[in-house]
């Protein structure tokens, strides 16, 4: 994902992340936003309730779907996660459009226009 979208979330949510890069394409930026806008209360709850504080300590494409892994986690939490991997498998990880996975030697998820990419 490009800097400034990596950015952007970082800035967003201070202190939550403890990654070295975000190992996936721009067009699921909008799956993650709205990932960490339903994580907040959440979270919120979650520290309130633990001495750990809350992470991301890695984002990453997978078998053409988004993978996020945070160090801590109530079911809530990793229903929320599980539902944008979902999504995920349906958009395009090049411009976030409606897109299908497929496997040429790799298991991808591309609209039509950014398959060959």
């Amino acid at each position: 994902m490009r800097e400034e979208l990596e950015r952007r979330l970082v800035e967003r949510w201070p202190g939550w992340f403890d990654v070295l890069g975000f190992e996936n394409g721009d067009g699921w930026f909008p799956l993650l936003w709205k990932l960490f806008t339903d994580l907040e209360p959440l979270v919120e709850a979650l520290e309130g309730e633990s001495d750990q504080p809350f992470s991301v300590v890695r984002v990453r494409e997978e078998a053409g779907g988004l993978r996020v892994y945070v160090s801590e986690a109530t079911d809530a939490i990793a229903e929320r996660i599980e539902a944008a991997h979902e999504q995920s498998r349906r958009t395009c990880e090049v411009c976030g459009e409606v897109g299908s996975r497929r496997r040429d030697g790799w298991v991808r998820t591309r609209c039509e226009e950014h398959w060959d990419e």
